[in-house]
């Protein structure tokens, strides 16, 4: 089976830098840093990155035809755009915590309703 250079489902922000990681079997977390060096360097990660979010196809997609994949990935750029959002904000946050008035005392409870103990 012919592997190709595809979006990774498992992603942090559109799933380029796992793609790319899983390509060349090599840590996600190394392609991440390469990428945020050249957005510093002088900017071209940050294009690049951009330009392979539009390029590279979804893990899921049954065509790899260029221009389709293109259009595909602009059709669904604002969705995934909002979601991406959203994952870097819950990660620069951390995990959130919720504090609950019970009957007798205050509660601390974690998003996913599991009590934090104190």
């Amino acid at each position: 089976m012919m592997r190709g250079l595809r979006k990774s489902k498992n992603r942090l922000l559109f799933g380029v830098a796992g793609g790319i990681a899983a390509y060349f079997k090599v840590d996600p977390v190394i392609v991440r840093a390469i990428f945020i060096l050249l957005a510093l360097a002088n900017g071209v990660g940050i294009l690049l990155y951009i330009l392979l979010a539009l390029l590279m196809p979804k893990a899921e997609a049954a065509t790899t035809e260029p221009l389709a994949v293109v259009k595909e990935n602009l059709r669904t750029a604002p969705q995934e755009a909002t979601e991406a959002g959203r994952r870097a904000v819950q990660a620069l946050r951390g995990p959130s915590t919720t504090h609950v008035k019970g009957p007798q005392e205050k509660a601390s409870v974690q998003e996913d309703g599991t009590e934090i103990p104190s």
